[in-house]
C-alpha cells in the first residue's frame, strides 16, 4: 500500500489524457498521487476509457483519479479562445478555476495555458520529479526510450535537456 500526504495537503494537478496514458505505459500511474491530488475533467476520462485494454483505459476506475467538471462559463471562455480538443479545453478551464497546476503535452494547448497565466508542466516534468523523489523503478534514459516507443515525440535537444536535468539532481 502506498502512503502519501492527505488529499487536502497535496497540490492539485489537473491532468490531460496523454500524460496519464504515458504514465500508465511506464507503470508509474499509481505513483502520481504521491506527488499531487490528481484531477481530470469528464472529457479526459472519456478519452481514457474510449479504447478498452489500451494504456490508460483502466485509470478512470482508480480512486485517486478525481473527476471534476469545470463550470460552464469558464469552459465557454476557453472554448472561445482555443481550437484544441475537448480534453485540453476542459482541463485548462478546470485548472483556471482551481488555480491548479495543469499537466499537458499538446504544444498549442501549452502555449494557451502559458498565455493565460496557468502554472504548467508536462509528462517529462512530472517524470523528472518522480525520478528526483526516488519513485521511479528505471533510469531516466530507459524511461525516455519507453515513452518514445509509445509514440511520444521527444526532440534530441529536449531529450538531452531532460537527461541533463536528471543528472544534475543526482
Amino acid at each position: 500500500m502506498t502512503s502519501f500526504a492527505p488529499r487536502s495537503e497535496r497540490e492539485q494537478a489537473v491532468f490531460d489524457a496523454s500524460p496519464l496514458i504515458f504514465f500508465d505505459v511506464l507503470g508509474y500511474a499509481e505513483r502520481l498521487p504521491e506527488l499531487h491530488r490528481i484531477l481530470a475533467p469528464p472529457a479526459v476520462v472519456e478519452e481514457l476509457v474510449a479504447l478498452p485494454g489500451e494504456p490508460g483505459s483502466e485509470l478512470a476506475a482508480e480512486n485517486w483519479l478525481e473527476q471534476q467538471a469545470p463550470r460552464a462559463e469558464t469552459l465557454r471562455r476557453v472554448e472561445g479562445e482555443m481550437t484544441e480538443g475537448r480534453g485540453e479545453k476542459q482541463a485548462i478551464a478546470l485548472a483556471l478555476e482551481l488555480s491548479a497546476l495543469i499537466v499537458l503535452d499538446d504544444k498549442r494547448a501549452r502555449n494557451y495555458a502559458r498565455r493565460i497565466g496557468l502554472r504548467l508542466t508536462g509528462t517529462l516534468g512530472v517524470l523528472l520529479r518522480l525520478h528526483r523523489m526516488g519513485l521511479a523503478s528505471r533510469d531516466l534514459d530507459e524511461d525516455l526510450r519507453l515513452l518514445e516507443g509509445a509514440d511520444m515525440r521527444i526532440t534530441p535537444e529536449l531529450r538531452q535537456n531532460v537527461l541533463d536535468a536528471g543528472a544534475g539532481e543526482q
